[in-house]
């Protein structure tokens, strides 16, 4: 007797390779790729897709697939390609970047054969009139005067809760009607609307002329529909490379085909949501992890069901359910929130690339200061190069000066304000006009030190100094743990010469209240925006002119769209750049080039002032002066001289356990294994501590591997469930 089997990718939680689990398929059940089923493992029923269904083979002892979760399948096929690259590429189970394309409540369901949520569909309820209301009505049947009003509502056309309560009527009466068989009652789903569509706005530049740099890219884009190629638009700040994207989206719809625009934050790039949905309205639906179970469920289904064709979010709505897809968009591609932080650990953008390879869509990446990668890829021909060189409206960008605080010492100014950028703040503030002052440090004061023993209060879980905030109490930025209140006297020796040291936004946020005692000041940093809708009531209130100034962390980098922002103050430029990774200088180029953009949007035009200590790094050069060209060429050498991406790959290798004795063992055996297994296709560099070297109470160590192709190294060694593997990780602060 022979029988069909179905190979699945069960969510059971299981580490390793990319494999399935191969079942028979019961007689008379229809099966698909992409049908998310429920399947025994062990004692457990389980969820799992069908990744591929295999012709007629002799029956083995083989458990049959148990169920449907739902009768259509959830994936499509090219998402099921998709997964399959993304676990081939990245080193992680095949299940593991199947489930990161379903909502997240949704595979939890394995035991039920309903589509849902954990938290169910809602519902409300509806009424209609009923042949014997109508009859009722004449008079023929008595009525109380709530049920009559009631009656004459649904037969007006009121047919919800709120439509009764409208014409003076209730559910109450509407039940008891419907007892009487003279209404009827059922219930309908309701949708969860996001907060974020609450951000329409009039959408100004629909019939706005392009410029001819637009005009030009959009042209290219829309003659490469159908055709799976790249592109980097590379467009300084305020370029309208937003305009640019949304009209290829237009485009692409009147063709019947979908479009995904991926963006690094929902919270920072609420207006990019906003002209979107006004430009497209309820064919939009946004997935993103902000969004409750039961909204990020709804946007889905909406998805799936072909309401909503045009789909934004952060790096998972990637793997929305379109039926085709036309266009991809990856809005400021630089941004390291696309790199996925635990498994499958993918880049959204290199993802989106490869989804324009096997589905055939275009995929446009948009970045005023791309990641030198791109940046070498659209040189080499990978990607097709799609220049805004200038602002829309002929709006100059902001001339900056930069500040030596070196010089400012010397001088006897230890505020955390230069002279000039302290005059050029009063000023703006008397002009009528607003600021921003960027500093990407929280908290009051970096460090809390004894002046007489050196004694530094450190976060007993991660053994790194805590930061002092204003309330007096200390946190560490690392794990979050909080100690209500620093120390007035110094634990090791008593005495009091403890101190506060070191700058943080609260501090910048006080001397910049000294400064400028009139001016209404907010802060926009991790601290400040805890409540939801927090960073958006900051924007309006610039928005609107109720503050003035407003001081941040690299929140305000992107986002801020305001005409009336005529300086632009960074404190330090150097708490980037001075950190040990291969992206620390184009990190402080991207942050300052985004931050800096951020003025001169308006008819008065803008400045920039600049303070650092290295004024004669070529990143704050090239900054100061909105150079990419030349920054890309310095930071490129130094990356071919060292063999980092582009000119070689990364493979981030990681662990960590309670005890430090059990880390440096099991990273130094993994050394000797892999420097022998590397046969010349990768450098081993390490082990060494990693630089957060204990989180939560975690001791913590990592093995680089550089190379052409390092991964081909892991082929040759077996690592243990111990160790996280990280391919083309952007990062090696990790």
């Amino acid at each position: 007797m022979t029988h069909r089997t179905a190979e699945v990718a069960v969510f059971a939680g299981l580490r390793g390779p990319a494999r399935t689990f191969s079942y028979l398929i019961p007689s008379g059940l229809d099966l698909e790729p992409g049908h998310l089923v429920r399947v025994g493992l062990g004692q457990r029923a389980v969820a799992g897709v069908v990744i591929s269904l295999d012709g007629a083979v002799v029956a083995r002892e083989l458990r049959p697939v148990d169920a449907l979760v739902h009768p259509l399948p959830l994936l499509r096929p090219h998402q099921l390609a998709l997964a399959g690259w993304i676990a081939e590429r990245y080193r992680c189970g095949l299940a593991d970047a199947v489930r990161a394309m379903l909502p997240p409540a949704l595979a939890s369901r394995a035991p039920n054969t309903k589509l849902g949520t954990a938290r169910g569909e809602r519902t409300e309820a509806i009424f209609a009139i009923a042949p014997a209301g109508k009859e009722a009505m004449s008079g023929g049947v008595r009525l109380g005067a709530r049920q009559l009003v009631t009656l004459r509502a649904l037969a007006a056309g009121a047919f919800t809760a709120r439509d009764l309560a409208d014409a003076g009527g209730s559910t109450v009466a509407a039940r008891a009607l419907a007892r009487r068989g003279l209404a009827v009652e059922g219930k309908r789903a309701v949708r969860r609307i996001p907060a974020e569509f609450a951000l329409a706005e009039e959408d100004l530049s629909r019939d706005a002329i392009a410029t001819p740099a637009q005009a030009s890219a959009l042209a290219a884009i829309i003659a490469a529909l159908g055709t799976g190629r790249g592109f980097l638009l590379h467009g300084v700040t305020a370029s309208g490379k937003t305009e640019v994207y949304l009209r290829a989206a237009a485009e692409t719809l009147a063709r019947g085909e979908g479009v995904i625009v991926l963006v690094p934050e929902i919270i920072l790039t609420a207006q990019v949501v906003a002209r979107f949905i006004a430009r497209f309205g309820d064919r939009v639906a946004l997935l993103h992890s902000a969004l409750s179970a039961g909204e990020r469920f709804d946007e889905w289904r909406r998805v799936l069901d072909g309401v909503a064709d045009v789909v934004i979010g952060s790096r998972s709505a990637l793997f929305a359910p379109l039926e085709r897809v036309g266009l991809v968009v990856a809005d400021e591609e630089q941004e390291p929130s696309y790199k996925q932080e635990s498994d499958p650990r993918y880049h959204a953008v290199d993802a989106a690339l490869a989804l324009g390879r096997i589905s055939g869509c275009a995929v446009v990446l948009g970045s005023a200061t791309p990641r030198v990668t791109t940046y070498h890829a659209a040189r080499a021909g990978a990607l097709t190069m799609l220049p805004l060189p200038e602002r829309v409206g002929e709006l100059a960008l902001p001339p900056t000066t930069v500040v030596d605080l070196r010089l400012e010492l010397q001088s006897g100014n230890r505020s955390t304000l230069s002279q000039a950028l302290r005059a050029a703040l009063q000023h703006t503030v008397a002009s009528g006009e607003q600021a921003i002052l960027y500093l990407n440090r929280r908290g009051f004061a970096t460090v809390v030190l004894c002046r007489d023993c050196g004694f530094v209060a450190k976060c007993p879980a991660c053994d790194i100094p805590y930061a002092y905030h204003l309330d007096g109490s200390l946190v560490c930025h690392r794990c979050g743990r909080r100690a209500p209140r620093a120390p007035d006297r110094c634990p090791a020796c008593g005495s009091p010469r403890i101190r506060q040291l070191g700058v943080g936004t609260q501090r910048v946020e006080e001397e910049v209240r000294a400064a400028v005692p009139r001016a209404k000041v907010i802060r926009l940093d991790r601290d400040a925006v805890r409540a939801k809708g927090s960073h958006a009531a900051a924007y309006e209130r610039m928005r609107s002119g109720d503050a003035q100034v407003i001081v941040g962390t690299q929140m305000l980098a992107k986002g801020f769209d305001l005409p009336r922002v005529t300086l632009v103050g960074v404190v330090n430029a150097d708490t980037v750049l001075n950190l040990p990774d291969f992206t620390a200088a184009e990190r402080t180029f991207q942050l300052l080039t985004q931050v800096l953009g951020r003025s001169g949007r308006g008819a008065a035009g803008g400045r920039g002032i600049l303070q650092t200590y290295l004024p004669e790094h070529y990143a704050i050069r090239a900054a100061a002066a909105h150079d990419y060209l030349t920054f890309a060429e310095a930071e490129l050498e130094g990356r071919r001289r060292f063999g980092y991406p582009p000119f070689g790959r990364l493979v981030l290798l990681s662990t960590q356990a309670k005890k430090l004795e059990t880390v440096e063992h099991r990273s130094a055996e993994l050394f000797e294994w892999l420097r022998e297994a590397a046969a010349g296709d990768a450098e081993v560099l390490g082990p060494a501590p990693a630089f957060a070297a204990k989180r939560a109470g975690s001791y913590r160590a990592q093995i680089v591997l550089r190379g052409a192709r390092p991964e081909d190294v892991l082929d040759r060694v077996s690592l243990s469930d111990e160790w996280t593997v990280d391919v083309d990780p952007v990062t090696l602060l990790g």
